[in-house]
């Protein structure tokens, strides 16, 4: 019984040590109606722009259909839902960032730096 209790302490301690936390740095601006993501930590791309009315999920790599693939929730470092009503700007934390909601003003002049805990500062421009 000792043995057991060893072996699944050293395997649990083993899984939380292989599972990092997610990175991610972003800078959110807005050029016109585009919506423009600069990652610099946590992403596999650097700038990633679309149109700002879309409804997008985003991880890693870009962003991902979960309707079509339902993979990618397991698959990816971090998921979150962008969206946007009139002049507010949702985020919504689905996996891998220590936030479930953030709320921006669209702003032109303005750039929001965000990470994985939530932290956002805004610079003007």
């Amino acid at each position: 019984m000792k043995i057991i209790l060893i072996f699944l302490m050293c395997l649990l301690s083993a899984m939380a040590y292989s599972q990092k936390p997610t990175e991610l740095e972003w800078v959110i601006s807005f050029r016109n109606n585009h919506i423009i993501f600069e990652c610099s930590k946590g992403c596999n791309y650097s700038y990633l722009s679309f149109d700002s009315y879309r409804k997008v999920v985003l991880n890693e790599n870009t962003m991902v259909n979960l309707e079509k693939n339902p993979e990618e929730k397991e698959e990816s470092n971090f998921l979150v839902q962008y969206s946007k009503i009139g002049n507010e700007i949702f985020l919504q934390g689905i996996k891998g960032v220590g936030w479930k909601n953030i709320t921006l003003t669209k702003d032109l002049k303005s750039k929001y730096y965000i990470n994985q805990a939530g932290e956002i500062r805004t610079k003007t421009l």
